[in-house]
């Protein structure tokens, strides 16, 4: 045999040998991870009453999350945004565990203004008519102070419901426009064609 095989064997034989007697390393021992509010905010958090709104959340080594008022569990999300409906200013507690029972908590503000005027219904009694007939306009509103219907003049006061009558002599477009009690505004024109 060459020396220089001899030398290879042996070195293979060391290396096959050095192989075998090497033992797996011992798993990492487990570490419990604090949970972990990544984020928590309200896109939106000033809106009317009324109004809803969402808010947004993300969560990290969580076992459990929950929200409130009202007290809700929630599904753990790095990203994930859920409606709300306040009637006041309310302040939303998120809340989420840990697998080793660590708790963390978060808040955040929503403010909730004044309703604004709204025009829930317009009806006119026709869109088609000829010169010189009777047109009604008829409207329902909620959360205002005053509504006008242009033309023909209309003052409305605070009422949820009104109509006007108008003989038009030609294709006319109103507008009904409702004030609310901040200064807030609600619009919307209806036409009627005359021939």
């Amino acid at each position: 045999m060459r020396p220089d095989s001899a030398c290879l064997l042996a070195l293979g034989c060391a290396l096959w040998t050095g192989c075998s007697q090497q033992k797996p390393a011992a798993p990492a021992p487990a570490v419990d991870v604090p949970p972990i509010i990544t984020q928590f905010y309200a896109p939106k958090p000033s809106i009317s009453l009324g109004e809803k709104t969402n808010i947004c959340y993300g969560v990290e080594n969580a076992k459990s999350v929950w929200i409130a008022p009202p007290m809700k569990e929630l599904s753990v999300a790095l990203a994930r945004c859920i409606e709300v409906d306040p009637k006041e200013n309310t302040t939303y507690a998120l809340t989420v565990e840990g697998a080793d029972g660590t708790r963390v908590s978060r808040e955040v503000m929503v403010f909730v203004g004044a309703a604004k005027a709204k025009i829930v219904n317009v009806n006119v009694s026709a869109v088609d008519v000829k010169a010189g007939e009777t047109v009604s306009v008829c409207y329902q509103v909620e959360n205002v102070k005053s509504v006008t219907i242009d033309p023909p003049g209309y003052r409305g006061g605070a009422k949820p419901r009104g109509c006007v009558t108008d003989q038009p002599k030609k294709t006319t477009t109103y507008t009904i426009a409702a004030a609310g009690p901040d200064g807030d505004r609600d619009q919307e024109q209806v036409t009627v064609k005359v021939h």
